[in-house]
């Protein structure tokens, strides 16, 4: 059998893929080539990453993403491999709402992001960051199981048939600060889930709605059984699906985003008002009793924890904060509570080190930062 895998062939049926132009019979083979081959699984989702990044400087017709990203194609050589990164993205802070202003910002993030896109191609390999904290499942039986990323439901399974534990009684997935983790339901559905999570399901649906709970952020790809229904329970909110990908976010003290990716949902509050979505639209809820607001969504913006980073516009300094402690696993303090107000436009990568990311905000020239033992603390420089 001929195991020989053309990886320049493989590298543009990605690049159509991503960019739309793909056509059936050849993305049924990617999917298979994926599925079959490390190699490819690892480029799939490296050049996942380089076109969300791509997409990120879109908004700014000033720089022509399309040519930059043909050139890239043109000239990059899958066997050369730099040992280190010429540079990373800047983060600009925002002083200004001036056209002047908003294309130099984007300049010099594109120019950041067309460097680290020949980076990322290339295969470098990044420094990883390492959390403390191990992703554990609770049991319904109240024992604690400790996973680790090739950790399957199979496992938990035979945990559960040892303890004798009802298959359809609800179990609890937790992440902590600085993890993540994916996993398939019994039913085939996929879920994604981000840092500082809980997610409550049973081993086995055996009622006549699959029902799931979340607390935190999550990406599901539910496995379409129009005989039983899948919902999740968020927040006082339930969203139902039959087959569809949708993104959840939900974490405590902060409103309640539920995003369409694909097929079609329906959102429900405690006072039974109902909003059905289509893709490319999400709704926003502040609690499980406010009003119900629809509104579209940048898919870059808020899918983009899924490939590791997170991207934020125009944002304030305090909720950059709360994502870098999420995902970096460490505590940010604001030495002057005015700091807060900043104003910042960039990305966080999650697979590079902590002072990488708040290094990039330091070189704003607005703040300085001191790291002693996973305590940041952010002064006005």
């Amino acid at each position: 059998m001929n195991n020989y895998i053309d990886m320049n062939d493989v590298e543009q049926l990605i690049i159509d893929k991503l960019t739309g132009q793909i056509g059936e019979e050849d993305d049924l083979r990617l999917e298979e080539l994926i599925t079959r081959h490390q190699e490819v699984e690892h480029l799939w989702q490296q050049m996942q990453q380089v076109y969300a990044m791509r997409k990120a400087v879109s908004f700014d017709q000033s720089f022509n993403v399309e040519d930059a990203w043909q050139a890239l194609q043109q000239k990059v050589n899958l066997h050369d491999r730099p040992t280190e990164p010429v540079t990373d993205t800047v983060a600009m802070p925002e002083r200004t709402t001036g056209t002047g202003f908003m294309r130099y910002a984007a300049a010099a993030v594109a120019i950041g992001i067309i460097i680290m896109t020949v980076y990322y191609f290339l295969g470098v390999n990044r420094s990883q960051t390492t959390a403390s904290g191990s992703i554990d499942i609770k049991l319904a039986n109240g024992n604690i199981v400790h996973t680790t990323a090739q950790d399957s439901l199979a496992r938990w399974m035979q945990h559960a048939r040892d303890a004798k534990i009802d298959p359809g009684a609800w179990n609890t997935l937790m992440v902590p600060a600085g993890k993540s983790y994916a996993f398939q339901l019994a039913d085939g559905s996929k879920v994604w889930l981000n840092a500082v999570t809980e997610f409550r399901f049973p081993l086995s649906f055996t009622q006549p709605e699959r029902k799931v709970e979340l607390k935190g952020e999550a990406y599901f790809k539910v496995s379409h059984d129009a005989r039983q229904p899948f919902s999740v329970q968020v927040n006082g909110l339930t969203v139902r699906a039959l087959g569809t990908e949708f993104n959840i976010k939900s974490y405590n003290g902060e409103a309640t985003y539920i995003s369409l990716v694909n097929g079609s949902v329906s959102v429900e509050n405690a006072k039974g008002e109902r909003i059905i979505l289509l893709p490319g639209e999400a709704v926003i809820a502040a609690n499980s009793n406010s009003a119900l607001r629809k509104e579209n969504f940048d898919e870059t913006m808020v899918l983009g924890w899924l490939q590791g980073l997170y991207y934020f516009r125009n944002e304030k300094l305090q909720q950059i904060a709360v994502v870098a402690e999420r995902w970096f696993d460490v505590q940010v303090k604001l030495k002057d509570p005015t700091l807060a107000g900043l104003h910042f436009s960039g990305a966080m990568n999650r697979n590079k080190p902590v002072n990488a990311f708040f290094n990039m905000l330091a070189s704003s020239g607005d703040i300085t930062y001191d790291n002693k033992d996973g305590k940041v603390t952010i002064t006005r420089n």
